[in-house]
């Protein structure tokens, strides 16, 4: 005898099914807020013991036995990464075995979700007054890396226009005495910064003003005058120069040091997204195990 099955069954077997799916695959938010705790606790135990070997190797006694400020740096940057990758890892076990699913995508899920939210309340922290301390180097750093793109041209394009003041002014005192009239050393130093801005017409005003109060002051021939300022221009713009190269030189760092930053904050996160992931599959209860033989006993 052929048995049918009635229709309202089957919806009923349909409903339920779809439920467990729903069940399944919600969710869980207390699971969520309790691996973003257990993350951020983790981190922060991490940070302070980070803090705890940095501070015991260093000797205040002997400063050359200390290490140089960038390894320093470098030491501590990768501190930071692994301990926020063993932190996405352990908050994702918990948010994947505090879930209530014992599918591994599921829990995986849900660590991965871990991760997001404490990586929101990290940078949240890093840019709020909270962070305070931190913030402001992150602004620092954000403030250098907004000057690259400006900051060799301008640093080179003042240089070149200022000069070195002392030293320009230490030179002038050289060629005037010091009980000369002052209006002496004016003209010099507005003939020789003239010269420097490539200013000609101010150059060509200051220029006979110059030669004379010098061969007067210095008690040379006007042509002498002359040689001593032209002298004093060439050594004038060779330390300009000089400072030029260092200013590019320093923003080619800032700009290198901002792209690695970059870089490694990039592949931190990503790491510690996986972390994440996987921590929760792993937070997963296996199923698998046997029951005792005591509990599989019946009478």
């Amino acid at each position: 005898m052929e048995v049918t099955s009635h229709p309202a069954d089957a919806s009923a077997a349909i409903a339920a099914d779809e439920m467990r799916m729903q069940l399944r695959h919600r969710a869980a938010w207390g699971a969520v807020v309790a691996g973003v705790a257990v993350a951020l606790v983790v981190q922060l135990l991490f940070n302070i013991l980070g803090i705890g070997v940095g501070a015991s190797s260093l000797n205040a006694s002997s400063l050359a036995d200390n290490p140089t400020a960038s390894g320093f740096s470098m030491t501590a940057g990768a501190w930071w990464i692994l301990s926020g990758i063993l932190a996405s890892l352990i908050g994702g076990l918990a948010a994947g075995r505090l879930c209530g699913s014992t599918d591994r995508n599921t829990a995986g899920w849900h660590g991965l979700l871990s991760w997001c939210v404490t990586t929101l309340v990290v940078a949240y922290l890093v840019t709020s007054a909270v962070g305070g301390l931190v913030g402001g180097t992150v602004s620092a750093l954000g403030s250098t890396i907004g000057a690259v793109g400006r900051g060799a041209a301008s640093a080179v394009t003042g240089v070149a226009q200022t000069g070195d003041a002392d030293a320009l002014q230490a030179r002038v005192r050289q060629l005037v005495k010091p009980d000369d009239a002052q209006s002496v050393q004016d003209a010099v130093l507005a003939y020789v910064r003239a010269r420097l801005n490539d200013n000609g017409a101010a150059a060509d005003a200051a220029r006979e003003r110059a030669v004379t109060g010098l061969a007067r002051a210095a008690n040379v021939s006007p042509d002498e005058a002359r040689a001593r300022l032209d002298k004093m221009v060439e050594q004038a713009r060779d330390t300009a120069a000089k400072a030029a190269q260092k200013a590019q030189a320093a923003a080619e760092a800032a700009r290198q040091a901002a792209a690695t930053a970059g870089i490694f904050g990039f592949a931190a996160l990503v790491l510690g997204a996986v972390a994440g992931w996987f921590g929760g599959r792993f937070g997963v209860p296996r199923t698998d195990i046997p029951r005792p033989l005591s509990a599989m006993r019946t009478r």
